[in-house]
């Protein structure tokens, strides 16, 4: 084999290697990660936020008052619901924000879905 069909082979390789890679991107799907964090802490105290400010509110009727203590009651049922449900739904392992040790840039946040779930 001469010099110049080694160059020529090589070539040929690299550019058909190229081709796979690019290829494959597009070809395959993307990869979910299979482990989601959430914020729990953050959801109670946006509800706590939530309950209070109705809570002091000057113009607030006793009836409004009582509604959001409802609210604040049924919250933690609520949440129980929600996060049994999401596994299911992402497909994947959801751990407390928490439990995780370092950034976790790459995880999913489920935190922002979550929250405008409940409405917080």
């Amino acid at each position: 084999m001469t010099r110049r069909e080694a160059a020529l082979l090589t070539g040929i390789n690299a550019l058909l290697s190229a081709v796979l890679v690019v290829g494959s991107h597009w070809l395959l799907p993307a990869q979910k990660s299979a482990i989601a964090v959430l914020d729990v802490a953050e959801l109670y105290r946006l509800k706590e936020n939530q309950v209070a400010a109705m809570l002091v509110k000057r113009d607030a009727s006793d009836a409004d008052r009582v509604t959001a203590i409802q609210r604040a009651a049924a919250f933690g049922t609520e949440m129980t619901h929600l996060i049994e449900a999401l596994p299911a739904e992402c497909g994947c392992l959801v751990l407390t924000r928490g439990a995780v040790v370092g950034s976790g840039a790459h995880l999913t946040d489920l935190t922002p879905d979550v929250r405008r779930r409940l409405g917080l």
